[in-house]
Protein backbone atom coordinates (compact mmCIF):
# COMPACT_ATOMS: atom_id res chain seq x y z
CA UNK A 1 0.00 0.00 0.00
CA UNK A 2 1.50 3.33 -1.10
CA UNK A 3 0.91 6.00 1.54
CA UNK A 4 1.05 9.78 1.31
CA UNK A 5 1.24 11.67 4.60
CA UNK A 6 -0.46 15.01 3.94
CA UNK A 7 0.94 17.18 6.70
CA UNK A 8 4.34 16.06 7.98
CA UNK A 9 4.73 18.09 11.16
CA UNK A 10 4.80 16.68 14.68
CA UNK A 11 2.25 13.87 14.34
CA UNK A 12 2.61 13.35 10.61
CA UNK A 13 6.36 13.05 11.00
CA UNK A 14 6.06 10.46 13.77
CA UNK A 15 3.49 8.35 11.94
CA UNK A 16 5.16 8.68 8.54
CA UNK A 17 8.66 8.09 9.82
CA UNK A 18 7.79 5.04 11.90
CA UNK A 19 5.71 3.54 9.08
CA UNK A 20 8.63 3.89 6.66
CA UNK A 21 11.05 2.50 9.22
CA UNK A 22 8.76 -0.56 9.53
CA UNK A 23 9.12 -1.17 5.81
CA UNK A 24 6.07 0.55 4.32
CA UNK A 25 6.05 2.87 1.30
CA UNK A 26 5.56 6.43 2.62
CA UNK A 27 5.90 9.86 1.03
CA UNK A 28 5.64 13.10 3.00
CA UNK A 29 3.84 16.21 1.77
CA UNK A 30 4.21 19.48 3.67
CA UNK A 31 4.18 23.22 2.95
CA UNK A 32 7.06 24.36 5.16
CA UNK A 33 10.22 24.87 3.14
CA UNK A 34 12.64 24.86 6.10
CA UNK A 35 11.18 21.59 7.38
CA UNK A 36 11.42 19.92 3.96
CA UNK A 37 14.95 21.24 3.35
CA UNK A 38 16.10 19.76 6.66
CA UNK A 39 14.50 16.38 5.89
CA UNK A 40 16.07 16.26 2.43
CA UNK A 41 19.47 17.30 3.73
CA UNK A 42 19.72 15.35 6.99
CA UNK A 43 16.81 12.89 6.98
CA UNK A 44 13.72 12.97 9.19
CA UNK A 45 14.75 12.73 12.83
CA UNK A 46 12.14 10.90 14.92
CA UNK A 47 12.91 10.85 18.62
CA UNK A 48 11.11 10.06 21.85
CA UNK A 49 9.27 7.03 23.17
CA UNK A 50 10.26 4.73 20.27
CA UNK A 51 13.92 5.69 20.41
CA UNK A 52 15.92 8.03 18.19
CA UNK A 53 16.03 7.39 14.45
CA UNK A 54 17.23 9.26 11.37
CA UNK A 55 15.06 8.20 8.46
CA UNK A 56 15.68 8.91 4.78
CA UNK A 57 12.22 9.64 3.42
CA UNK A 58 10.79 11.18 0.26
CA UNK A 59 9.41 14.66 1.08
CA UNK A 60 7.67 17.14 -1.22
CA UNK A 61 6.18 20.62 -1.10
CA UNK A 62 3.48 20.03 -3.71
CA UNK A 63 1.65 17.12 -5.28
CA UNK A 64 2.16 18.00 -8.95
CA UNK A 65 4.69 15.28 -9.75
CA UNK A 66 3.72 12.67 -7.22
CA UNK A 67 2.60 9.17 -8.24
CA UNK A 68 -0.80 7.75 -7.34
CA UNK A 69 -1.37 6.50 -3.81
CA UNK A 70 -3.57 3.91 -2.15
CA UNK A 71 -3.92 5.83 1.12
CA UNK A 72 -3.65 9.48 2.12
CA UNK A 73 -3.31 10.07 5.86
CA UNK A 74 -4.33 13.64 6.66
CA UNK A 75 -2.39 15.25 9.50
CA UNK A 76 -2.62 18.90 8.54
CA UNK A 77 -4.11 21.28 11.05
CA UNK A 78 -7.86 21.74 10.68
CA UNK A 79 -7.45 25.08 8.87
CA UNK A 80 -5.97 23.23 5.88
CA UNK A 81 -8.35 20.26 5.65
CA UNK A 82 -10.22 21.50 2.57
CA UNK A 83 -6.90 21.97 0.75
CA UNK A 84 -5.76 18.53 1.93
CA UNK A 85 -8.98 17.01 0.59
CA UNK A 86 -8.37 18.57 -2.83
CA UNK A 87 -4.82 17.19 -2.83
CA UNK A 88 -6.07 13.74 -1.84
CA UNK A 89 -8.53 13.81 -4.72
CA UNK A 90 -5.63 14.44 -7.12
CA UNK A 91 -3.16 11.88 -5.81
CA UNK A 92 -5.33 8.92 -4.82
CA UNK A 93 -5.97 6.00 -7.10
CA UNK A 94 -9.57 5.45 -8.15
CA UNK A 95 -10.00 2.91 -5.35
CA UNK A 96 -7.76 4.87 -2.95
CA UNK A 97 -9.03 6.40 0.28
CA UNK A 98 -8.14 9.01 2.89
CA UNK A 99 -7.92 8.73 6.66
CA UNK A 100 -8.10 11.65 9.08
CA UNK A 101 -6.70 11.52 12.59
CA UNK A 102 -6.93 15.29 13.08
CA UNK A 103 -8.14 17.26 16.06
CA UNK A 104 -11.49 19.03 16.03
CA UNK A 105 -14.75 18.50 14.19
CA UNK A 106 -15.52 19.17 10.54
CA UNK A 107 -12.49 17.35 9.10
CA UNK A 108 -14.37 14.15 8.23
CA UNK A 109 -17.13 16.18 6.61
CA UNK A 110 -14.65 18.19 4.53
CA UNK A 111 -13.02 15.02 3.21
CA UNK A 112 -16.39 13.39 2.48
CA UNK A 113 -17.55 16.49 0.59
CA UNK A 114 -14.59 16.14 -1.78
CA UNK A 115 -13.92 12.40 -1.92
CA UNK A 116 -17.28 10.82 -1.13
CA UNK A 117 -18.45 8.84 1.87
CA UNK A 118 -16.97 5.51 0.77
CA UNK A 119 -13.45 6.92 0.31
CA UNK A 120 -12.98 8.23 3.85
CA UNK A 121 -12.13 6.48 7.10
CA UNK A 122 -11.72 8.25 10.41
CA UNK A 123 -10.31 7.93 13.85
CA UNK A 124 -8.45 9.58 16.67
CA UNK A 125 -4.92 9.46 17.98
CA UNK A 126 -4.27 9.67 21.70
CA UNK A 127 -0.56 10.03 21.01
CA UNK A 128 1.34 13.27 21.56
CA UNK A 129 4.13 14.73 19.48
CA UNK A 130 6.09 17.94 18.98
CA UNK A 131 8.07 19.53 16.17
CA UNK A 132 11.04 20.98 18.12
CA UNK A 133 12.96 22.07 15.02
CA UNK A 134 12.82 21.74 11.23
CA UNK A 135 13.31 18.12 10.20
CA UNK A 136 12.52 16.75 13.68
CA UNK A 137 9.45 15.05 15.16
CA UNK A 138 9.39 14.16 18.85
CA UNK A 139 7.09 11.33 19.93
CA UNK A 140 6.30 12.54 23.44
CA UNK A 141 3.56 10.14 24.55
CA UNK A 142 2.41 6.78 23.23
CA UNK A 143 -1.34 6.22 23.34
CA UNK A 144 -4.01 4.35 21.43
CA UNK A 145 -4.93 5.09 17.81
CA UNK A 146 -8.56 4.16 17.10
CA UNK A 147 -9.73 3.89 13.48
CA UNK A 148 -12.84 2.70 11.68
CA UNK A 149 -15.05 2.82 8.63
CA UNK A 150 -17.70 5.53 8.78
CA UNK A 151 -20.44 2.92 8.30
CA UNK A 152 -18.98 0.62 10.95
CA UNK A 153 -18.08 -2.22 8.58
CA UNK A 154 -15.11 -4.50 9.16
CA UNK A 155 -13.21 -4.22 5.86
CA UNK A 156 -9.90 -5.54 4.51
CA UNK A 157 -8.59 -1.99 4.07
CA UNK A 158 -9.20 -0.92 7.67
CA UNK A 159 -7.59 -4.16 8.88
CA UNK A 160 -4.56 -3.48 6.70
CA UNK A 161 -4.16 0.07 7.99
CA UNK A 162 -4.37 -1.19 11.58
CA UNK A 163 -1.85 -3.92 10.80
CA UNK A 164 0.63 -1.43 9.36
CA UNK A 165 0.35 0.99 12.25
CA UNK A 166 0.78 -1.76 14.83
CA UNK A 167 3.80 -3.06 12.93
CA UNK A 168 5.25 0.45 13.10
CA UNK A 169 4.94 0.48 16.89
CA UNK A 170 1.85 2.73 16.93
CA UNK A 171 -0.73 0.79 18.93
CA UNK A 172 -3.97 0.73 16.94
CA UNK A 173 -7.46 -0.69 17.38
CA UNK A 174 -10.40 -0.96 14.98
CA UNK A 175 -13.66 0.62 16.17
CA UNK A 176 -17.19 0.42 14.81
CA UNK A 177 -18.29 4.01 15.52
CA UNK A 178 -15.38 6.36 14.77
CA UNK A 179 -17.46 9.53 14.96
CA UNK A 180 -18.23 8.89 18.63
CA UNK A 181 -14.46 8.81 19.19
CA UNK A 182 -13.95 11.96 17.10
CA UNK A 183 -16.50 13.80 19.25
CA UNK A 184 -14.99 12.44 22.48
CA UNK A 185 -11.54 13.68 21.43
CA UNK A 186 -13.15 16.99 20.47
CA UNK A 187 -14.59 17.33 24.00
CA UNK A 188 -11.18 16.49 25.51
CA UNK A 189 -9.44 19.07 23.31
CA UNK A 190 -12.05 21.74 24.06
CA UNK A 191 -11.52 21.22 27.77
CA UNK A 192 -7.72 21.38 27.69
CA UNK A 193 -5.95 22.76 24.64
CA UNK A 194 -7.15 26.38 24.57
CA UNK A 195 -6.66 26.76 28.31
CA UNK A 196 -3.02 25.69 28.02
CA UNK A 197 -2.60 28.14 25.15
CA UNK A 198 -4.01 31.15 27.01
CA UNK A 199 -2.34 30.42 30.36
CA UNK A 200 1.00 29.08 29.14
CA UNK A 201 0.58 26.25 31.63
CA UNK A 202 0.88 22.57 30.78
CA UNK A 203 -2.02 20.29 31.66
CA UNK A 204 -0.61 19.14 34.99
CA UNK A 205 0.19 22.72 35.97
CA UNK A 206 -3.37 23.82 35.18
CA UNK A 207 -4.72 21.02 37.36
CA UNK A 208 -2.57 22.23 40.26
CA UNK A 209 -3.51 25.90 39.90
CA UNK A 210 -6.85 26.20 41.74
CA UNK A 211 -8.15 29.24 39.85
CA UNK A 212 -7.42 27.68 36.45
CA UNK A 213 -8.76 24.30 37.57
CA UNK A 214 -12.03 26.02 38.56
CA UNK A 215 -12.16 27.89 35.24
CA UNK A 216 -11.76 24.59 33.43
CA UNK A 217 -14.82 23.25 35.26
CA UNK A 218 -16.93 26.14 33.92
CA UNK A 219 -15.63 25.51 30.40
CA UNK A 220 -16.48 21.81 30.71
CA UNK A 221 -19.99 22.66 31.99
CA UNK A 222 -20.68 24.52 28.75
CA UNK A 223 -19.16 21.81 26.56
CA UNK A 224 -21.25 19.05 28.12
CA UNK A 225 -24.41 21.14 27.89
CA UNK A 226 -23.91 21.51 24.14
CA UNK A 227 -23.20 17.78 23.74
CA UNK A 228 -26.33 16.90 25.72
CA UNK A 229 -28.60 19.29 23.80
CA UNK A 230 -27.18 18.19 20.45
CA UNK A 231 -27.66 14.52 21.32
CA UNK A 232 -24.13 13.52 20.35
CA UNK A 233 -23.02 10.00 21.23
CA UNK A 234 -19.62 9.94 22.93
CA UNK A 235 -17.31 6.96 23.21
CA UNK A 236 -16.18 8.24 26.62
CA UNK A 237 -18.85 7.61 29.29
CA UNK A 238 -17.55 10.25 31.73
CA UNK A 239 -15.80 13.02 29.76
CA UNK A 240 -15.34 15.35 32.75
CA UNK A 241 -13.54 12.63 34.68
CA UNK A 242 -11.44 11.82 31.59
CA UNK A 243 -10.37 15.46 31.18
CA UNK A 244 -9.46 15.84 34.85
CA UNK A 245 -7.56 12.54 34.98
CA UNK A 246 -5.66 13.51 31.83
CA UNK A 247 -4.66 16.86 33.34
CA UNK A 248 -3.69 15.29 36.64
CA UNK A 249 -1.00 13.05 35.13
CA UNK A 250 0.08 14.72 31.88
CA UNK A 251 2.60 17.50 31.32
CA UNK A 252 2.81 17.50 27.52
CA UNK A 253 2.36 20.61 25.39
CA UNK A 254 -0.89 20.38 23.37
CA UNK A 255 -0.56 21.47 19.75
CA UNK A 256 -2.47 24.72 20.38
CA UNK A 257 0.03 25.73 23.04
CA UNK A 258 2.88 24.91 20.64
CA UNK A 259 1.28 26.95 17.84
CA UNK A 260 0.86 30.01 20.08
CA UNK A 261 4.50 29.78 21.18
CA UNK A 262 5.59 29.55 17.54
CA UNK A 263 3.38 32.43 16.39
CA UNK A 264 1.36 30.12 14.15
CA UNK A 265 -2.35 30.01 13.45
CA UNK A 266 -4.08 27.63 15.86
CA UNK A 267 -6.95 25.19 15.36
CA UNK A 268 -9.22 27.16 17.69
CA UNK A 269 -11.98 27.42 15.04
CA UNK A 270 -12.22 23.62 14.80
CA UNK A 271 -12.19 23.16 18.58
CA UNK A 272 -13.66 25.74 21.00
CA UNK A 273 -14.73 27.94 18.08
CA UNK A 274 -16.71 25.01 16.69
CA UNK A 275 -18.23 24.44 20.13
CA UNK A 276 -19.40 28.07 20.18
CA UNK A 277 -20.98 27.73 16.73
CA UNK A 278 -22.76 24.55 17.76
CA UNK A 279 -24.02 26.28 20.91
CA UNK A 280 -25.37 29.27 19.02
CA UNK A 281 -27.14 26.97 16.55
CA UNK A 282 -28.90 25.44 19.54
CA UNK A 283 -29.72 28.83 21.08
CA UNK A 284 -27.27 28.32 23.95
CA UNK A 285 -24.94 30.84 25.55
CA UNK A 286 -21.38 29.67 26.27
CA UNK A 287 -19.59 32.77 27.58
CA UNK A 288 -16.53 31.00 28.98
CA UNK A 289 -15.78 29.32 25.67
CA UNK A 290 -16.52 32.53 23.76
CA UNK A 291 -14.00 34.37 25.93
CA UNK A 292 -11.34 31.72 25.48
CA UNK A 293 -11.77 31.82 21.69
CA UNK A 294 -11.33 35.61 21.70
CA UNK A 295 -8.21 35.43 23.88
CA UNK A 296 -6.63 32.74 21.68
CA UNK A 297 -7.25 34.87 18.60
CA UNK A 298 -5.66 37.84 20.33
CA UNK A 299 -2.63 35.75 21.29
CA UNK A 300 -2.34 34.45 17.72
CA UNK A 301 -2.13 38.02 16.47
CA UNK A 302 0.29 39.31 19.11
CA UNK A 303 2.68 36.35 18.78
CA UNK A 304 2.61 36.52 14.97
CA UNK A 305 3.45 40.23 15.13
CA UNK A 306 6.25 39.64 17.63
CA UNK A 307 7.86 36.69 15.88
CA UNK A 308 7.15 36.98 12.16
CA UNK A 309 6.40 40.61 11.25
CA UNK A 310 8.49 43.81 11.13
CA UNK A 311 8.45 46.01 14.25
CA UNK A 312 5.34 48.18 14.45
CA UNK A 313 5.66 51.97 14.44
CA UNK A 314 2.96 52.73 17.01
CA UNK A 315 3.37 56.50 16.70
CA UNK A 316 2.54 56.13 13.01
CA UNK A 317 -0.41 53.89 13.93
CA UNK A 318 -1.71 56.53 16.37
CA UNK A 319 -1.39 59.29 13.79
CA UNK A 320 -3.34 57.19 11.29
CA UNK A 321 -6.00 56.40 13.91
CA UNK A 322 -6.38 60.07 14.85
CA UNK A 323 -6.73 61.02 11.20
CA UNK A 324 -9.34 58.31 10.74
CA UNK A 325 -11.27 59.57 13.79
CA UNK A 326 -11.27 63.13 12.46
CA UNK A 327 -12.77 61.88 9.19
CA UNK A 328 -15.57 60.32 11.20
Amino acid sequence: MKICMIGAGAMGGVYGGLLLRAGFDVTLLDVRKDHLDAIRRDGLKVEGVRGEHVIAIDAHANADRLPSFDLAIVFTDANATKDAAAIAARILKREGFAMTLQNGIGNVEALVDTLGYQRVVAGVSMNSAANPAPGRSAYTNAGMTSIGELDGRDTPRIREVARMLNAAGIETEIISDPMSYVWSKFVLNCGINALTAVTGLRSGEMYRTPEVNALQDRVIDEILLVIERKGVKLAEPDPRKKIKEHCRIRYNKPSMMQHIEQGRRTEIEAINGALVREAHALGLSVPYNETIVAVVKGLEKSRRQALHEPPIDYKQREAEAEAEARRG
